[in-house]
């Protein structure tokens, strides 16, 4: 970008002779004494406490109730866990498993798969061994038991049991076992077991029709989800939110407000199997909470409403003038940190219009600090620190597109002769001609700044070292045309050293200085030249 040499003066304020006449607007101390004689009233008090008290009352009811619709589901699971092993106990007395005839049975395990309602039924022995499954043809390789903990349940108790969801070595999907011992001359010889998929549960969470909105959960012995209303594939076999969990390890039921794992508020009740240690948690959203009891609390909120009708509403409308003058102050105070000119329109209030007044003030303020710190004050140019922060981000940029960038670093030959012949004041306004001129060479897309006393700088962007060489000795002689200052003939000339990203420098220090020292090389060599850095 090629800035222009504007000085600072001209840059526009555009609200400071926006000076509005505010006289006469209420204070929001005088609002705010009106709003509260108005809305202050013992009805308010009553009402809010009678309210409170009743919807204490709803929430404990509620709770209560979905307490004992957890307990219902917990007792169908249970009844299903029961089902499962009358069935499988029946299946075990079968006379192929005692006399070893495994082939037999496993014909025999595929006609009960019906009534047992499983996925599948296997059967293992005492070290975890799968000795058949229905879902491998007999005879087929079948694999071992990693973490046989129902197992080894079964072999210790004698009793069946139910597992926790895992991870089954067959299908590799998320599945639970209901085991039951088989005895073989009074002893446990192996393990009858029907494998069931999330999918058993979610039938059964299907059939208790719960509200759509409900978050309905069945966990096993560890916690773990196993069938949800919502989200099943997401949650499948993830632990209860960390509030509920903490609340199941520690009591068989009850309830807690807490968030669900896909963020939802709601008053959440469980219970939890005293024999299979599985449990439900029923969720019901905090919105819907509240939407129930609306219905109820109408005759109170009418009775409340007629009362306070008259002063509520005078207090919205004049809560609603002092909350829109304050919030309108809000992103001015934002913006004006990033340097954009603020358009706030007039306030309600007095003290608010002061306040805007005070913003758009010290936006200006701070406007023209930011230009004065970065642009020189008597060509209007880019001063050093700007120039160097402009060239660094550039570099960055050539640097990602693997492209080119030269600074220029221009010394006027003869400028100390001039100042002291003619004058400061006309050595100022030779400064602001030559800005002008290197300003209006340079393209919109280079950077022109300058550095101090008789020095300038230009960044050229996308530009090759023969193409900033080029343009440098079209600067030398555009710098070297004569001068008129007041009427009087001036002429310097210039020398300028030329580094080039990447082959002299890969930093704006190492370019600048490496561009500073051609330019002493050109001045040595006879000054009115252009040198490249080596």
């Amino acid at each position: 970008m090629a800035f222009s040499p504007q000085p600072p003066s001209a840059a526009p304020l555009p609200h400071r002779w926006l000076r509005i006449s505010t006289k006469g607007a209420p204070s929001i101390r005088a609002t705010l004494a009106l709003l509260v004689v108005v809305c202050v009233l013992p009805i308010s008090l009553v009402a809010g406490l009678l309210f409170l008290n009743y919807y204490e009352r709803e929430q404990i009811q509620l709770s209560k109730s979905a307490i004992n619709r957890a307990q219902s589901l917990v007792l169908s699971v249970d009844r299903e866990f029961a089902a499962a092993q009358s069935a499988l106990l029946a299946l075990s007395t079968s006379h192929r498993l005692a006399t070893g005839d495994l082939e037999g049975f496993h014909r025999r395990a595929l006609e009960a798969l019906a009534n047992v309602r499983a996925d599948s039924i296997l059967v293992l022995d005492r070290s975890g061994q799968i000795l058949l499954s229905t879902r491998v043809p007999y005879g087929g390789p079948l694999p071992k038991v990693a973490d046989a903990k129902l197992l080894e349940r079964i072999l210790e108790t004698g009793k069946p049991g139910v597992s926790d969801l895992f991870v089954g070595p067959i299908t590799n999907q998320r599945i639970f076992t209901v085991g039951v011992p088989v005895r073989v001359d009074e002893s446990i010889a192996y393990s009858l077991n029907a494998t069931y998929t999330h999918q058993q549960f979610m039938a059964l969470l299907k059939a208790n029709a719960f509200p759509e909105s409900w978050r309905v959960a069945i966990t096993d012995g560890n916690n773990r989800i196993v069938a949800r209303s919502h989200e099943i594939e997401k949650f499948l076999g993830k632990p209860v939110a960390p509030a509920l969990l903490a609340r199941m390890q520690t009591s068989g039921e009850g309830s807690l407000e807490s968030v669900t794992l896909d963020g939802v508020p709601v008053l959440t009740a469980y219970s939890r199997s005293p024999t299979s240690h599985w449990g439900v948690a029923v969720g019901i959203p905090k919105a819907e909470l509240t939407a129930g009891l609306r219905q109820t609390l109408l005759r109170l909120v009418l009775a409340t409403l007629g009362a306070l009708g008259l002063g509520l509403w005078l207090a919205w409308f004049v809560g609603g003038r002092v909350a829109r003058s304050i919030t309108a102050l809000a992103q001015p105070a934002v913006d004006m940190v990033s340097g954009v000119p603020l358009d706030i329109p007039l306030l309600h209030f007095k003290e608010a219009n002061a306040m805007r007044q005070a913003l758009l003030d010290a936006s200006d303020s701070l406007r023209k600090s930011q230009y004065d710190a970065h642009h020189d004050s008597l060509t209007g140019l880019p001063n050093r620190t700007l120039f160097r922060l402009s060239v660094a981000q550039n570099l960055a940029l050539c640097e990602r597109n693997n492209d080119e960038l030269c600074a220029l670093f221009i010394d006027l030959d003869g400028f100390k002769a001039v100042n002291d012949t003619l004058g400061h004041a006309a050595g100022d306004q030779l400064l602001r001609e030559v800005s002008q001129r290197i300003a209006k060479a340079c393209r919109t897309s280079d950077i022109c700044s300058r550095l101090g006393g008789d020095e300038f700088a230009v960044a050229l962007i996308h530009s090759s070292l023969e193409q900033s060489r080029v343009f440098a000795t079209r600067l030398v002689e555009l710098i070297s045309q004569p001068y008129f200052l007041d009427g009087r003939r001036a002429e310097v000339s210039a020398s300028i050293g030329v580094s080039h990203f990447p082959g002299t420098a890969t930093d704006v220090d190492t370019l600048l200085r490496k561009a500073d020292q051609a330019m002493y090389g050109a001045k040595a060599a006879g000054k009115r030249r252009v040198r490249t850095a080596i």
